[in-house]
């Protein structure tokens, strides 16, 4: 540069005064890696005072402000119009790390661009790839300011030559900008005319950009300091949010709330069922408005339960450990629940662990809507993403213990009212007949023989009401007995090999004859028994067997409340020995088919559902299991349901046990 201040031209120089040797690589290339950035000219001249009253001003500038838009912004305004560039760009790594003694952050991750004037996002993409390839690792060993004299034909940018050209700009200046050795990212200069920087003006330049680096790490590390504290903040304030409430309902809400503040604008939980484990979608919410084009629609009516390993939820289901994915392509392919139009941007998944245990999993996403003001997730967000669901494991584990808790007190409150209305009914009518009975006793001696006769026919059937009412009392009692043996897991069965047709047999005979007691005009039901072959044995507790088939004819007896044909098969099949007892009755939906066999479970849908204590097919299932088989059922609503029994064959030397 003159005296006056003109730019002049100058070819750079190594620092020996010699021009550096210029080597290029096969195939027009880049040159090679001892001289792929030139040297830059000592040029001796005395800096401008304006110059250095502009630095003095920068420099005060990056040791008052913490804020790290601000300061790179009023970084790159300030050397924009102090050297006359015509545009100017600072690339910084993305994020920042602590070094392995827990001291300096380091910044690690990605490229991006921090700051630029006069930029285009074309270029920008451009020369972030170029830095990401190879020359940001270059510049580290470098550590020293490079100047390009003619950025449109150097075949060091190789790649962005033709962009440059586009661009418009002849000349760069490339900053490192360097902590402890460390280069935390460049500052470049671009001129659209030749501009070659003097000695002082490098050697100024480089004490500067050593000062902004500083600068610029720790107004990161203070905002990074500040962003954890609000997220520390964030989650305290989540965490006794979540506990507030034992309502499983609330506690949810409250858990997607604290997602949408802290994570992601969209959230959808799974949990894991118990006895299951498939996790069921249960919550879904989005903080983002929808364009008017587009429909906002709840995915749970469309989510079906995942499997383990079945996409980003089932492969945190799964292994355990949080899912992030970023390329709208592998989110769509990932999940069940986001939409093509939604344009989901990123997508983090982490397991609900409560004691141990995996009980759900989180996800949070971004849906966009195609907009570029929805930042996408960052990986540093798994971390925080898993700190919150945590959280909201325990919370929702303790509000699902505390609702099981209430349910199994109203199943208990429920039983006891159960118990009391059905010890009241045989009851009452042991009375009232015993009544009769002592009543009929006192005239029946003076009366004639025929009048006798008549008056012990009543009493024989009042004796009989007597007897049947006692053997209802009898299962009441043997059905408490066998749930406590249950739950106390001291179920005892005597296994011998007897002959399965008889039991079933008896069993119909035995529901017909107390058709016969009931003397009163009744809807009437066939029984209709096949055998294949006609003796087919079985290693079985005959009392037990006969209980459970007891039950089932019973049962579709009580729930065919028009009648019909109760069909009973024994059947030996090629493995196994098959019972079945199909009516034609009122049938039962999906979700009563899968908790028939549970404790204290009543259909509801039955006209005198007060009847019984919920607990015949519970006990049926763990006495058919005790025997080595099991018990199933299949039905559909208005045609009826057929229960099967299926029992393993016998081997060639039985063991009977006893």
């Amino acid at each position: 540069m003159s005296q006056d201040g003109r730019d002049t031209q100058a070819n750079p120089v190594s620092e020996d005064g010699r021009k550096p040797e210029i080597k290029h690589m096969e195939g027009g290339r880049t040159f090679n890696e001892a001289h792929r950035l030139e040297e830059l000219a000592p040029v001796q001249s005395a800096l401008r005072p304006e110059q250095a009253e502009a630095l003095l001003s920068i420099s005060a500038l990056l040791n008052r402000d913490l804020n790290p838009g601000r300061v790179l912004y009023g970084l790159i305004s300030q050397i924009k119009a102090l050297f006359h560039a015509d545009r100017v760009g600072v690339f910084l790594r993305q994020n920042l790390m602590a070094d392995n003694e827990g001291g300096l952050k380091l910044d690690l991750g990605p490229i991006v661009c921090a700051a630029s004037l006069g930029l285009s996002d074309e270029y920008l993409a451009a020369i972030i790839a170029f830095y990401e390839n190879k020359e940001f690792r270059h510049l580290q060993n470098l550590r020293r300011p490079v100047y390009i004299a003619n950025a449109q034909a150097d075949a060091r940018l190789n790649g962005l030559r033709s962009l440059n050209k586009q661009e418009g700009f002849q000349s760069v200046l490339t900053l490192p900008l360097l902590n402890r050795e460390n280069l935390i990212g460049v500052l470049d200069l671009y001129h659209d005319q030749a501009r070659v920087y003097s000695s002082d003006e490098i050697r100024l330049l480089a004490i500067f950009a050593n000062q902004a680096a500083l600068s610029i790490t720790n107004a990161r590390l203070y905002e990074e300091s500040r962003r954890r504290e609000l997220d520390s903040t964030r989650l305290s304030e989540a965490g006794r949010i979540f506990n507030s409430s034992l309502k499983l309902r609330e506690v949810l809400h409250n858990i997607a709330l604290a997602s949408m503040k802290i994570l992601g604008n969209s959230v959808m939980i799974f949990i894991v069922q118990d006895g299951t484990v498939t996790a069921t979608p249960i919550l879904w919410d989005s903080e983002i408005e929808a364009p008017g084009t587009i429909k906002k629609v709840s995915p749970l009516r469309t989510t079906h339960p995942i499997q383990p390993g079945e996409g980003a939820v089932g492969k945190t289901l799964q292994s355990g450990v949080p899912f992030f994915l970023t390329e709208r392509r592998d989110i769509l392919k990932a999940t069940a629940f986001t939409r093509p139009d939604e344009e989901v941007n990123s997508l983090v998944c982490v397991p609900l662990k409560a004691y141990g245990k995996t009980i759900g999993v989180l996800a949070s996403y971004q849906i966009t809507y195609g907009s570029d003001e929805v930042e996408p997730l960052e990986k540093r967000h798994m971390a925080l993403a898993t700190q919150l669901a945590d959280r909201a494991a325990i919370a929702i584990q303790n509000a699902r213990l505390y609702e099981a808790e209430k349910r199994e007190q109203r199943a208990k409150d429920e039983f006891l009212s159960l118990i009391s209305h059905e010890l009241r009914t045989p009851l009452t009518s042991i009375k009232g007949y015993n009544h009769l009975l002592y009543k009929r006793l006192d005239i029946i001696t003076p009366l004639e023989p025929e009048e006798q006769f008549k008056v012990m026919d009543g009493l024989r059937h009042y004796t009989e009401v007597i007897g049947t009412q006692i053997d209802r009392l009898q299962s009441l009692v043997e059905e408490l007995t066998s749930i406590s043996h249950i739950e106390t897991g001291k179920l005892e069965l005597k296994i011998t090999n007897i002959e399965l047709v008889s039991i079933v047999q008896d069993q119909i005979e035995r529901m017909e004859q107390e058709f016969k007691l009931a003397r009163q005009p009744r809807i009437r039901h066939q029984f209709e028994l096949k055998a294949v072959p006609q003796i087919i044995q079985a290693n079985v507790d005959p009392m037990a067997l006969s209980r459970v088939v007891r039950n089932l004819l019973s049962n579709a007896v009580k729930f065919s409340p028009k009648g019909g044909v109760v069909r009973v098969r024994v059947q030996r099949g090629s493995d196994e020995t098959y019972i079945t007892v199909q009516d034609e009755g009122i049938g039962m939906p999906l979700d009563v088919q899968e908790r028939i066999f549970e404790r204290f479970y009543k259909v509801n849908s039955h006209p005198n559902r007060a009847n019984g204590l919920g607990l015949g097919l519970y006990i049926s299932k763990h006495l058919i299991e005790g025997m080595g088989g099991r018990i199933k059922v299949e039905s559909s609503e208005g045609v009826g349901s057929t229960f099967t029994i299926s029992l393993p064959h016998i081997p060639a030397n039985p063991k009977i046990e006893t």
